[in-house]
């Protein structure tokens, strides 16, 4: 996969930026996508972009210790002003894509190669 900062990843996806956490320019060139925290704590690198649904407070915790740069919630939906305020304080970058997962990451994939070879 060829690296994306974050915010050429908001742009692709149209997504609107909650917080800017520690910067758009931090560059991500993996994506997971689900909601199985065993699997989250498998496939997370400081380079990894989390896209999910749970917009909740745990997953603001577990994403402080798998040292991910951002989360993607999807469908639009708005994360409360705790995980908000605690996105924040953790530098954490919050987006919010309009479209469900599965046209979140093939709008992903499409930008960051894994069309022509790359993986995730």
């Amino acid at each position: 996969m060829v690296a994306k900062s974050l915010s050429e990843v908001a742009e692709a996806l149209g997504a609107r930026v909650v917080t800017r956490g520690s910067g758009l320019a931090v560059e991500i060139d993996r994506v997971y996508a689900g909601d199985r925290i065993s699997d989250l704590l498998e496939r997370s690198s400081p380079r990894t972009l989390v896209v999910t649904n749970l917009a909740s407070r745990p997953l603001l915790r577990l994403a402080d210790l798998m040292d991910v740069p951002a989360i993607c919630f999807v469908d639009g939906k708005e994360p409360e002003a705790e995980v908000i305020a605690a996105a924040q304080a953790r530098g954490t970058v919050l987006l919010v894509s309009p479209v469900g997962v599965s046209e979140t990451c093939g709008r992903l994939s499409r930008l960051l190669g894994e069309g022509e070879g790359g993986r995730s």
